[in-house]
């Protein structure tokens, strides 16, 4: 089994995981924290993430900042459990690894990251004659 976590600054892992649901449907192997909206601590709530832990199955973590306070405390768990961190996702790099039917390996996960990138699109409309839209 493949355990996702989304843990993020307010509420932007919860919206990702909206429309996770809206694409792909409930999946009860998807986790969310939304860190900072309250005063509270969310340790508590990583502490519960990997308490399911089982060295047979896959454990991904996706962070927003590469660097910020939510990736620094999910950083530290890599001293107690395997996990694979992913920081500064995007909803196609989630999206490819939560369907991804194969191991998540080193490589694959940087395949599916670089693929990932390149959705990632400054998008220019030019209006030609016709008055079509273009896009770049």
């Amino acid at each position: 089994m493949r355990y996702i976590l989304i843990a993020t600054h307010s509420t932007f892992a919860s919206g990702i995981n909206e429309s996770l649901k809206l694409l792909i449907g409930e999946r009860p192997e998807i986790s969310v924290i939304d860190a900072y909206v309250d005063d509270s601590d969310f340790t508590h709530k990583v502490d519960d993430f990997f308490s399911q832990f089982n060295s047979d199955d896959e454990y991904v973590v996706f962070t927003d900042l590469f660097g910020g306070s939510v990736n620094q405390k999910i950083f530290s768990y890599k001293n107690n459990y395997e996990f694979h961190l992913v920081t500064g996702f995007n909803l196609p790099v989630i999206l490819e690894i939560i369907l991804c039917g194969k191991q998540l390996s080193i490589p694959v996960l940087e395949d599916i990251i670089e693929k990932c990138r390149q959705e990632l699109s400054l998008v220019i409309i030019e209006n030609d004659d016709t008055e079509e839209e273009n896009f770049i």
